[in-house]
């Protein structure tokens, strides 16, 4: 199937409107992957699921205790045991609450930096052996952007830094295997949050779709800024232009967490 028919821009259209984690799942799936999303205990089944279904890929939803290592570790053998082993694991951080300079209490700190930073350390951990056995591996961590535009610059500087010294981390034990390790932020000027509605999640998929192709083989530990300046159309000159999320993927599984 070709990416520039009716269904897929819908597709692209709905995905854009759930968020980044659903927008790089069906771009995964788009892609020819079959799409695991792990999701925390509680929640519901993802959105996502029934776009990635429409695209002709297998979906399934795990839910685990992603603060508990054995929990995911659990997860992921049921992805194992049902689509084979993964090979791209795609981790979306959403936005804290914030209380501004000087206000982020103690309880705040553990909700919006040592969580999501333990809960993606965990699955990158809990995914290095199925990376490692097929010799080949993509992980992603996207930071997704603050849609309720209340959110200062600094506010997510911390997590930021974390997750920037993660994937670094990851990208140099994990290069002799063939596999590598980014990050997708938004700007550091803030100027993505006008936009976030209307695009972020189609120029985060525009750009996971460029980050697991063989292209992007020797891109890793980056941290990647999306910006924009309202001058460019939706899918114009970035560095996944023109793939619309296309590729050679099939066979291939892919885990998208949502912290």
């Amino acid at each position: 199937m070709r990416h520039g028919g009716r269904a897929m821009d819908e597709r692209r259209r709905l995905s854009s409107a759930m968020g980044a984690d659903a927008a790089g799942a069906v771009c995964l799936a788009e892609a020819g992957m079959d799409v695991a999303m792990l999701a925390p205990v509680g929640s519901s089944r993802t959105a996502a699921a029934d776009a990635i279904a429409e695209s002709g890929r297998r979906s399934m939803t795990v839910f685990a205790d992603l603060d508990d290592f054995a929990s995911v570790e659990s997860a992921l053998a049921r992805v194992r045991a049902s689509f084979g082993t993964p090979s791209v694991l795609l981790t979306v951080i959403g936005p804290g609450s914030y209380r501004g300079p000087g206000g982020l209490l103690d309880q705040d700190w553990k909700e919006v930096v040592e969580r999501p930073l333990r809960r993606a350390f965990l699955a990158g951990r809990a995914s290095i052996d199925s990376l490692i056995k097929n010799g080949w591996g993509r992980v992603i961590a996207v930071l997704d952007v603050d849609r309720s535009g209340r959110a200062q610059p600094h506010e997510d500087a911390v997590l930021r830094a974390g997750l920037e010294g993660l994937v670094r981390t990851l990208a140099l034990e994990l290069s002799p295997f063939g596999i590598t390790s980014n990050l997708i932020t938004s700007d550091r000027s803030g100027s993505a949050r006008e936009w976030a509605g209307a695009r972020y999640g189609s120029r985060v998929a525009d750009l996971v779709g460029f980050l697991v192709s063989d292209e992007a083989s020797a891109v890793s530990g980056r941290s990647i800024p999306l910006n924009d300046d309202g001058s460019q159309p939706e899918a114009s000159d970035g560095p996944s232009s023109g793939r619309r999320c296309g590729g050679e993927l099939n066979k291939q599984v892919a885990v998208v967490m949502t912290i």
